[in-house]
């Protein structure tokens, strides 16, 4: 029998559904290279404002090596998890490790229909889980001072953070994984307010 390596069963044990915070169910999973087609198509449907906040720039077209790199389980460097909503890719989620092999960069995209609805922070809770398991230290993350979202994300998910705003406007964040936080409580609370979500929906 030839086993998956570790790498590959941590992702796979990360598969999980959850509620947003609108109590409608969503589906949290690693990416596969059988995704390579929804990724791109997610990406070509992502209004200008999206692309602009995820890339610092509007890109019509992902690269292809970019795109197979992001969703290759094997590739162990760039861990990459889906968000499904009603069987439709909503977001996506990754991390990719630099020099430091205990440090990576988080990023995230939303589907513009999906905004608001806890999507990042879901993707955000399970990177974090991956990480640790892999022994990342520290979660970066670069965004624009005017993706208040995604800012919003970062202050509420209940990590330890350090933040600074460089000359350009461009805010820089980084996540000690090492010490003491609230993310479970943060959200075992979101998960309460989903419940009762759907239970009034």
């Amino acid at each position: 029998m030839i086993c998956a390596p570790e790498s590959e069963r941590d992702l796979a044990s990360i598969e999980h559904d959850a509620l947003l915070i609108n109590g409608h169910p969503v589906h949290i999973a690693p990416s596969v290279l059988a995704d390579l087609d929804g990724v791109r198509s997610f990406y070509a449907h992502l209004s200008d404002t999206s692309t602009y906040f995820r890339f610092f720039g509007i890109r019509r077209e992902i690269p292809e090596v970019e795109l197979r790199n992001a969703v290759d389980p094997e590739v162990d460097e760039h861990v990459t998890l889906l968000a499904s909503v009603d069987g439709q890719l909503a977001g996506i989620g990754e991390f990719i490790v630099g020099s430091r092999s205990d440090e990576a960069e988080v990023a995230f995209a939303v589907a513009d229909d999906h905004h608001h609805e806890g999507i990042a922070t879901l993707l955000l809770e399970s990177l974090v889980v991956v990480a640790r398991r892999r022994g990342i230290k520290t979660l970066t993350a670069v965004t624009l001072w005017g993706n208040t979202g995604m800012l919003e994300v970062f202050r509420m998910v209940g990590l330890a953070e350090r933040t600074f705003v460089d000359e350009d406007g461009v805010v820089h964040v980084a996540f000690d994984l090492l010490a003491p936080d609230e993310l479970d409580e943060r959200s075992a609370e979101r998960h309460v307010r989903a419940a009762q979500a759907a239970s009034i929906g």
